[in-house]
């Protein structure tokens, strides 16, 4: 009970710092809490709501630490651990540079494997460290992350990013690979894996 109250009156306290937000809709806030089923999620909604609001204000230096405590609140809450890493990376590390912006980064990869941890058997995590190392040229660490979220329920874009790695360090053979999947599992990308097979089959005849 008395972790409750404190929740409560946490939430209470955060809502209330937020300037342009109306009376009304502060303590309709607070009813609304009250009124979940599940305590729990009426305090990670109202943290969603809160980050929304520091966002639209600008106030992006605010918002992660909202998401951290998402994650303490709810380890089971991927996306807190996606946007919050995501957010880090993209929206903190690039204020800084050198060694800042890098421990960052690091720190944001550390977040997101915490996450995995917790979260294991779901691609998103996965996909988001190897999109970073992705972007960080990094293709062989990308690719451990992206054979890992394929190995549950996942949308095309994983053998996709595959597929253009293996294409980057001019790999035919794995990226064909990648393309014949893409082509068989998802009916709808069918034109574009094609054309990217008869590319690259094209490139190795000659």
């Amino acid at each position: 009970m008395k972790r409750i109250l404190f929740f409560i009156f946490l939430i209470y306290n955060l809502t209330l710092s937020q300037d342009n937000i109306d009376l009304n809709l502060k303590e309709q806030a607070i009813i609304d809490l009250c009124n979940f089923p599940n305590l729990t999620d009426g305090v990670v909604d109202l943290l969603y709501l809160i980050v929304d609001n520091y966002w639209h204000q600008g106030q992006y230096s605010k918002i992660f630490p909202v998401f951290y405590l998402i994650t303490r609140i709810s380890p089971n809450d991927i996306n807190a651990y996606c946007v919050g890493g995501w957010f880090l990376i993209n929206g903190i590390a690039p204020e800084y540079k050198g060694i800042k912006k890098e421990r960052i980064k690091d720190y944001a990869i550390r977040f997101m494997k915490e996450g995995i941890e917790k979260n294991s058997k779901d691609y998103r995590l996965y996909w988001e460290i190897g999109w970073f190392f992705y972007n960080e040229g990094k293709f062989d660490k990308a690719i451990e992350y992206l054979n890992e979220a394929e190995k549950y329920n996942h949308p095309f874009y994983i053998e996709s990013l595959k597929a253009q790695i293996y294409m980057k360090r001019n790999e035919k053979e794995k990226a064909i690979e990648e393309w014949e999947k893409i082509k068989n599992r998802y009916p709808e990308r069918k034109e574009i894996a094609e054309r990217f097979i008869k590319k690259l089959k094209g490139l190795e005849e000659e």
